[in-house]
Formats: C-alpha cells, sequence, structure tokens
C-alpha cells in the first residue's frame, strides 16, 4: 500500500490493473504465475499509485510434454491451462486484496470479475508477431 496516497485519496476514480509473468522451474516441474492488482487514481493530473499486490502461484505439472514447451527466453502455455492458472490465481487474490483492504476505502473497489476467454486472447494476441505492411500506409 501506498500509504501516503492513501492519505491524499480525494475520492476520484480508481483504476484496477492486472499484470502476469510466467516462469518454469524445471527440477521440480513447476510453473510460477505471478498476478499483480495494481490500483491506481489520478490526482492533479498525475497517477498515483494506490495499491500494488502481486502474487506468487505455483502449479506442479506432472506431464509437462504437450502442455508446456519452454527454452532459454520463453514459456508456452496451452490456452486451457493458461485459462485454469488465471482462474485460481484471479480467485485467490480476490479474497486476499478484500481481506487486505478492509477498513479502507478500497473495500468499496473489490477486484472486477473477469471475462478468462477475453483475457486470454488478449495474452496470446500480445505475443504474435505483427507484420509490417508497407502498402498499410
Amino acid at each position: 500500500m501506498h500509504r501516503w496516497e492513501f492519505m491524499r485519496y480525494s475520492g476520484t476514480a480508481v483504476d484496477v490493473e492486472l499484470s502476469t509473468n510466467f516462469r518454469k522451474d524445471g527440477p521440480k516441474r513447476l510453473v510460477v504465475l505471478e498476478l499483480g492488482a495494481h490500483y491506481s487514481t489520478m490526482r492533479g493530473q498525475i497517477r498515483r499509485r494506490l495499491l500494488d499486490y502481486v502474487v506468487d502461484a505455483e502449479f506442479e505439472i506432472n506431464d509437462i510434454d504437450g502442455v508446456i514447451d519452454a527454452d532459454r527466453e520463453e514459456l508456452v502455455l496451452t490456452t486451457d491451462l493458461l485459462r485454469l492458472m488465471l482462474s485460481i490465481a484471479i480467485g485467490a487474490i480476490r479474497g486476499m486484496i478484500a481481506l487486505r483492504t478492509s477498513g479502507t476505502f478500497l473495500v468499496h473497489y473489490p477486484l472486477p470479475v473477469y471475462n478468462l476467454d477475453e483475457m486470454v486472447d488478449n495474452i496470446v494476441a500480445a505475443g504474435a508477431e505483427v507484420a509490417y505492411n508497407p502498402m498499410a500506409y
């Protein structure tokens, strides 16, 4: 919690953003999803951070073949596994944030309910290459 920003909060709209990061621990057959919820507001034309809450969710995958493809630079998961991991982690972090923000004004801003199909599509699209088309300009 950014306590100084909490003290100076003036009732403006609160935005919530999610961040994700994935990593693999090969010897333990673990895939770790780092999920962050970031609350911010505008004050004085500057975006002010109110709360950054980040958790690590560890998933043990018994049969990695066909589900995860990893090399030194990237980790590729199936969309079904990705959807399952996000569903579990978002549900958990929603409860943690509710406990952490009880008694503050953020109790009125619970973590929203997300459409996981749309979220997975956005994550998949973020990793897709876009070819340059000079004829489009």
